[in-house]
């Protein structure tokens, strides 16, 4: 999708109209692990720069009084009524550069369709004509025809075009159709011509990222980050950069640069709070998770894996006081929200021992949610783990009438069944589960082992 910006500017030329202005956004690689979110790289391309040389389109002799006339009507702004003069004669009486002009006007005034047949018609007459090659592939771009207008680009490169503007077009258009090492060369060229223009640089830096050239990577955008250390942008892509080099400390340190000069994005946060966990930075994580627990516009999945992850790396003193910090929000949301927060408070609570208090809230979370399979299985372990035996039992078959939770629920109902010396009920679960999933190859020895059991039992009973 092209984005346009509708800035006024001042004709140059009546055989060059400079109007409108479009941005287009390529694609950054995204890391599985971690989501960074970066700003897209982007370009402006402007329709029309400039008049027609000489080698490329003149105007025939009889013409002359005419292009005096729309000249002074362009150079006042006055598009309609040089396109009147120019709709008063047949196009088989216009020069190709009148005719182009004429088709620029229409581009202008976004009359796509005209802009486009006088484009081809004059192509027809004059294949070699660079400039039409050029606009007639910009006409493409933004009617969202990348393939069509790739091939005009070419064309007009092919033809001696040495315009920065046509190579990062078609880098851009060969990084998003065909391959990033086709756009690498084309972004070369654009930045040779415009050295200090960042829209190139971003291309390049996305195209050398995209075909795994990371060191190469790695130095455009340090050089970038010299001349810009306060852009944002250029620290949220280190960080992806550096995660796509496994290097998780320094994109850690990029990504609290981009913080700390005024990101605001939920997932950028997340992950910088993901990144201090795994880095063991407890105090850090916590401090960003506060902060993001703090905006209104958190949603529960997140505070989920917020919770999930202190439990993992047991801060449950942490984890509890960020539920006590929402509670005041849980009425707002809904049975399957609260239920799944009173499930998270259950098992922080178990995990601090106080599982009285553990045991109401899996109540509540069942209460709100009959369905919720994660509350029906941590609690049929809760209550395996206390010896209410009968109690996890009914809790592993109503899990079970759940198909996205049968595999856990009938391995659970297993173990408690073991735990309770029951190995013939525990057989019965295992030949089920491994029936019903035979990706479950390890269950096969398991329940050798088991037959066994059962075999010297009845042998020593006989």
């Amino acid at each position: 999708m092209f984005k346009i910006n509708k800035n006024k500017v001042l004709l140059s030329s009546f055989f060059a109209l400079i109007c409108s202005s479009y941005v287009f956004a390529s694609n950054t690689s995204e890391k599985l692990a971690f989501n960074i979110k970066v700003a897209k790289p982007t370009f402006v391309l402007p329709q029309f720069s400039g008049p027609y040389r000489e080698r490329e389109a003149s105007i025939a002799p009889d013409e002359y009084e005419s292009a005096e006339k729309l000249r002074a009507l362009l150079e006042n702004e006055n598009q309609y009524e040089a396109l009147k003069v120019l709709e008063s004669f047949y196009d088989i009486e216009l020069s190709p550069a009148m005719l182009t002009l004429k088709a620029q006007i229409y581009f202008s005034m976004q009359k796509y369709d005209k802009a486009e047949a006088l484009y081809l018609k004059v192509l027809a007459r004059k294949p070699q004509l660079v400039r039409v090659h050029r606009d007639l592939g910009q006409l493409y771009l933004l009617q969202e025809k990348p393939k069509k207008a790739q091939k005009h680009f070419s064309k007009a490169l092919s033809l001696g075009s040495n315009e920065a503007i046509v190579h990062g077009q078609l880098a851009y258009l060969n990084l998003t159709l065909n391959s990033p090492f086709s756009a690498i060369s084309e972004y070369q060229q654009a930045m040779a011509l415009q050295p200090n223009e960042i829209q190139w640089q971003q291309g390049l830096f996305s195209a050398l990222s995209q075909a795994k050239m990371y060191p190469t990577a790695h130095a455009l955008l340090a050089e970038m980050l010299v001349k810009n250390p306060n852009e944002i942008d250029l620290w949220l892509n280190k960080a992806v950069l550096s995660l796509n080099q496994n290097n998780n400390k320094e994109a850690l340190i990029s990504l609290e640069m981009a913080i700390l000069l005024g990101d605001k994005d939920d997932g950028n946060l997340k992950t910088a709070a993901q990144l201090h966990l795994q880095l063991q930075s407890y105090d850090r994580a916590f401090e960003l998770i506060s902060r993001h627990v703090e905006k209104n516009s958190l949603n529960t999945h997140t505070l989920n894996e917020y919770l999930t992850w202190l439990d993992q790396v047991e801060m449950w003193q942490e984890a509890s006081d960020l539920l006590k910090e929402i509670e005041p929000k849980i009425k707002g949301l809904s049975a399957k929200e609260q239920s799944m927060l009173f499930v998270q408070t259950a098992n922080i609570n178990s995990k601090r021992r106080k599982f009285n208090i553990a045991e109401d809230y899996y109540k509540k979370a069942l209460d709100s949610d009959p369905s919720n399979g994660d509350a029906l299985l941590k609690y049929a372990l809760f209550s395996s783990d206390k010896k209410a035996h009968i109690q996890a039992e009914l809790l592993y078959i109503r899990a079970e009438s759940i198909p996205e939770f049968e595999k856990q629920a009938l391995l659970g109902k297993a173990q408690l069944y073991l735990n309770m010396q029951n190995h013939a009920g525990a057989l019965v679960q295992l030949q089920k589960a491994y029936s019903r999933y035979p990706e479950l190859a390890a269950l096969s020895e398991q329940i050798k082992v088991i037959q066994n059991i059962i075999r010297l039992k009845n042998k020593n009973q006989a």
